[in-house]
């Protein structure tokens, strides 16, 4: 039978656990969220940030408008896609 000071511990272990492996598993989605590149000759040439930056930072009818702070690198969370990409008819 656990005593009065166990279980006020044993729960916050608990508590922590539980925590943890939720702040985890929203790190991992949040990194997941992010659209992937698609796979085009412009976003195959550079990895830089300021590169995409020409393109996405205004926006265009090719290239959508980045939707949040410049974090510094894109490539942190927007991979590129492994889809070939489409022919121009």
């Amino acid at each position: 039978m656990p005593t009065e000071q166990a279980s006020p511990r044993t729960l916050f272990v608990i508590v922590s656990v539980i925590g943890l492996i939720f702040a985890i598993v929203m790190v991992i989605l949040f990194f997941n969220a992010a659209p992937a590149r698609s796979n085009i000759e412009e976003h195959r040439g550079s990895e830089e940030a300021v590169e995409c930056l020409k393109c996405h930072l205004r926006g265009d009818e090719k290239s959508p408008t980045m939707p949040h702070l410049n974090v510094g690198s894109c490539n942190l969370c927007h991979g590129l896609s492994k889809e070939e990409p489409k022919e121009s008819q």
